[in-house]
């Protein structure tokens, strides 16, 4: 950052006599901001049925089982995903005991190495343009989709960081440094066995292409050394398939090896969407930058749109690496048949370094943005959340106090800065303190949700009646909600909706206890209850049981 921009810098925020303080809040104020975040998802939030419940559950039924090589979901090998975040778990709780923390450190500290890396990775690719540097961590921590998933207990920020810890180590092959070839093993092979070979379909591309973008030499050795180190890094991921499939037992297999890749590739038997579903989300999970993008086409055209395209064009890394880290994946992820938002996260921080690549321009040339915009979005979300404890609407909006009002005016409110101009630098990094404040008020004001959503407390009952000999099992489709927080030693019986397969678990299990997911309030007399959404779980012995139409 020049000098020239500095003085306006520290004009923007009134500190003119101390632009080094300005500078130093937009080098490193994205780190505070985002330790915050997770302090405060972990005080507000409990773990998130069903997804986050279910891979801690998986964790503690491979910790009380001993089976380390094959994830276990209620007492059966579990074939959806590979095991290394299963393994990190294991590990935080080798040292420390087990716990609810340390798994749910796990994703931020990627998180938090993802921001660093992407810093990293912009000052490497653009040296001369520093500004874009600092602009990266912003950019991806302000981004709303990007942030949901920081502080989550899932796999996807575990595969965002080793594509980006792909790209390093193809990137420091490009300087003739020898480690970049152990960053792209650890990228390729801890990223398969993250996610399966979900995180090829990005470093693949990237790889390939990466005497275009990364400056390493265009010959067959390239091609033949990455094909290796790429092949060797994936191995490890296939000993440990090939190994699980022998332990698993031939259904277990077949999932692994064949299903879980074909099988969602070809003709998914879940999340099937249409084929342009990914251009629908991409510009809805960048948001705000998509907004603030919109707004600086008026400012680009006023500095010069031919300045840009020179630019643009004399870099063609710049091309070439979004073609390769946004098109060619979005275009594999389109053709697959089934189709989640989470799996075009890893796009991301492309987009933030190319978002970081093209503000940095602007501010070079002196460029003073609004985000009014942003300031619209933001304030159409803090009206419906001051609105929303007034409606009538489902059981889980009944739980909004008034309060909550009061909460979404603030986020109006707060928008309200960025309605003015500032330099463009500094209104980045206001865009991603707004973004981070708002999502902490929301949290705030959803606490009082919590009940709906914990299921600690009646877990923990669960398990004790389970460990005095009292047999369970849940009617419909239990996907291990109660095995982590209720330490549960034993799986837990699966019954059918059919009144059939409850009597004869009754009559089976005479101390047996039924739990069913009910509409509506719970019977006065069950033996524990907990709110999940709109609906109770209710737990029956099977003396007191009667019969009634639980809730698919």
């Amino acid at each position: 950052m020049d000098a020239h921009s500095s003085r306006r810098l520290g004009r923007a925020g009134g500190q003119s006599g101390q632009p080094g303080l300005v500078a130093g809040l937009l080098e490193w104020g994205w780190l505070p901001l985002f330790l915050l975040t997770v302090a405060a998802a972990l005080w507000f939030r409990p773990l998130m049925p069903v997804d986050e419940t279910r891979y801690l559950g998986v964790a503690w039924d491979m910790w009380r089982s001993g089976s380390w090589v094959v994830p276990v979901l209620n007492g059966e090998p579990y074939s959806h995903k590979p095991p290394l975040l299963f393994w990190l778990m294991h590990a935080g709780w080798a040292l420390f005991g087990v716990n609810e923390l340390t798994p749910r450190l796990i994703g931020p500290a990627f998180s938090l190495a993802s921001l660093f890396l992407v810093r990293r990775v912009a000052g490497r690719l653009w040296p001369t343009r520093p500004v874009a540097a600092t602009l990266a961590p912003w950019i991806l921590l302000g981004s709303v989709y990007w942030l949901g998933f920081a502080t989550m207990v899932m796999f996807d920020q575990l595969v965002l960081f080793f594509v980006l810890l792909g790209v390093w180590g193809i990137l420091e092959v490009g300087r003739a440094k020898r480690r970049g070839w152990v960053w792209l093993f650890l990228a390729t092979g801890l990223g398969v066995l993250a996610k399966g070979p979900f995180a090829l379909v990005y470093l693949v591309p990237l790889t390939v292409s990466a005497p275009w973008w990364a400056g390493v030499s265009l010959q067959w050795r390239w091609f033949i050394t990455a094909g290796l180190v790429g092949f060797v890094g994936s191995f490890l991921a296939l000993a440990w398939a090939l190994w699980a499939a022998h332990l698993g037992g031939p259904t277990y297999a077949e999932e692994i090896l064949w299903q879980q890749i074909a099988g969602r590739a070809v003709e998914a038997f879940d999340h099937a969407e249409p084929f342009y579903y990914y251009l629908m989300m991409l510009p809805v999970m960048f948001l705000p930058w998509t907004l603030l993008l919109i707004a600086s086409l008026p400012a680009g055209r006023r500095a010069g749109w031919s300045w840009h395209v020179e630019r643009l064009l004399a870099d063609k890394r710049l091309l070439v690496l979004s073609l390769a880290w946004v098109a060619v994946p979005l275009l594999l992820l389109s053709l697959m048949s089934g189709k989640l938002p989470h799996y075009a996260l890893p796009m991301l921080p492309a987009m933030a370094l190319l978002t970081a690549f093209w503000l940095a321009g602007l501010a070079g040339r002196g460029i003073w943005l609004t985000a009014r915009s942003i300031t619209l979005m933001w304030g159409v979300l803090g009206l419906a959340l001051a609105v929303l404890p007034w409606l009538d609407g489902s059981e889980v909006v009944t739980l909004l106090p008034g309060w909550v009002s009061g909460v979404g005016l603030a986020i109006m409110a707060m928008a309200g800065v960025l309605w003015w101009a500032w330099p463009l630098t500094a209104q980045a990094g206001m865009v991603s303190a707004v973004t981070v404040t708002a999502l902490l008020l929301v949290h705030l004001a959803f606490m009082p949700l919590r009940p709906a959503f914990d299921f600690a407390p009646f877990a923990e009952r669960l398990g004790q009646w389970q460990a005095t000999g009292h047999t369970l099992g849940f009617v419909g489709k239990y996907r291990a909600e109660y095995d982590f927080y209720g330490r549960l030693s034993e799986p837990v019986v699966r019954l059918s909706n059919d009144g059939a397969a409850v009597e004869d678990f009754c009559r089976e299990s005479v101390a047996g206890i039924v739990i069913e997911r009910r509409k509506g309030e719970p019977p006065a007399d069950a033996l524990a209850s907990t709110r999940f959404r709109s609906k109770h779980d209710v737990a029956l012995s099977c003396g007191q049981r009667r019969p009634a139409k639980p809730s698919p």
